[in-house]
């Protein structure tokens, strides 16, 4: 069975914590496929990021970490209107932390739904169309490492999978 980990991040700038989180989920990738190539199962990783500054930065760590056979950075060319629509979102974001930490209501103000769903759709689609014959598993009690992955599939048995979590 080849096991399929992806992650999708949706920063289009690496200010403050931004890039440690990025890493973060670079390394759990990375961590992921070792184990199981190191199982004797097949594993890739994939990272969709959606800035120019996240896929520089990804390069970097590739090198660094030696990792460019485990972990796939996908660079997500934005359509002018997801772009303006995530950097409508990023702004009410902040917006919105700025007004919690002032106690003000904040109203729905911090919401990433855009970013993420437009990360997750597009490493969904890279994937499958990179990986013939994978499964998407959607039950989070089969997620390895208890890692709710923004994708995790299979390819080949889906049943020997379910019957050990």
């Amino acid at each position: 069975m080849k096991h399929i980990f992806g992650m999708a991040k949706s920063s289009l700038d690496l200010r403050g914590a931004k890039s440690r989180s990025l890493e973060l989920d670079f390394l759990r990738l990375v961590y992921a496929v070792e184990h199981y190539r190191r199982r004797g199962e097949q594993a890739q990783g994939y990272l969709a990021v959606l800035g120019e500054a996240a896929t520089h930065r990804v390069a970097v760590w590739v090198r660094k970490y030696d990792t460019e056979s485990l972990v796939k950075c996908l660079s997500c060319d934005l359509a002018l209107s997801e772009k303006d629509a995530l950097q409508n979102e990023k702004a009410a974001n902040l917006a919105g932390m700025i007004a919690g930490s002032q106690r003000e209501l904040v109203a729905g103000r911090s919401d990433a739904t855009a970013g993420r769903q437009i990360g997750e759709r597009f490493l969904r689609n890279a994937i499958l169309n990179a990986e013939p014959g994978v499964q998407e598993v959607a039950h989070s009690r089969s997620m390895p490492f208890g890692v709710l992955w923004d994708f995790y599939g299979t390819v080949g048995s889906v049943d020997n999978l379910l019957a050990n979590s």
